[in-house]
């Protein structure tokens, strides 16, 4: 179980884990952990990637960036085109941070910020694998800049 668990907690990194309401966290833990382990099988990872990981580096492995890609669809944070889908993070953040307005302005300017990532050139299209590497890159660089970490 350690394995799935870890790489969750990176995925959340993304996903402004920094939630008010103990219940609200909860419910957002429970969905991305299922959807970390739906897309874990298709895509397994070694130790040595959830150690990179845990030191908030993107392995440079397709498996990896593809876990990435099959979690970010299925939360609906990636779209179909395999780009960050920003509609996508603020119905997400509308959910879970409704009742805290810093904080939706928070993940709404760090979202922007990141969105950038749909410009940048992949070389595996609307699989998204390439572009969910760059968008956890960018979540752990921006993150800290707008409260939003771990």
């Amino acid at each position: 179980m350690f394995r799935p668990v870890f790489i969750y907690f990176s995925f959340i990194y993304f996903l402004f884990c920094v939630v008010q309401a103990q219940n609200n966290l909860d419910e957002l833990q429970k969905a991305y952990l299922n959807f970390i382990l739906e897309c874990i099988v298709e895509n397994p990872v070694t130790s040595d990637d959830l150690e990179e990981l845990k030191n908030q580096n993107m392995p440079d492995k397709e498996n990896v960036k593809c876990l990435f890609a099959c979690a970010y669809k299925k939360a609906g944070m990636m779209n179909d085109k395999g780009e960050l889908f920003v509609e996508g993070v603020q119905e997400i953040s509308n959910k879970y941070f409704a009742d805290n307005p810093e904080k939706m302005k928070n993940s709404e300017q760090f979202t922007q910020a990141c969105k950038s990532v749909n410009d940048a050139p992949v070389s595996d299209g609307s699989k998204g694998c390439d572009r969910a590497a760059l968008i956890f890159k960018c979540s752990v660089e921006t993150a800290p800049d707008f409260e939003l970490v771990v």
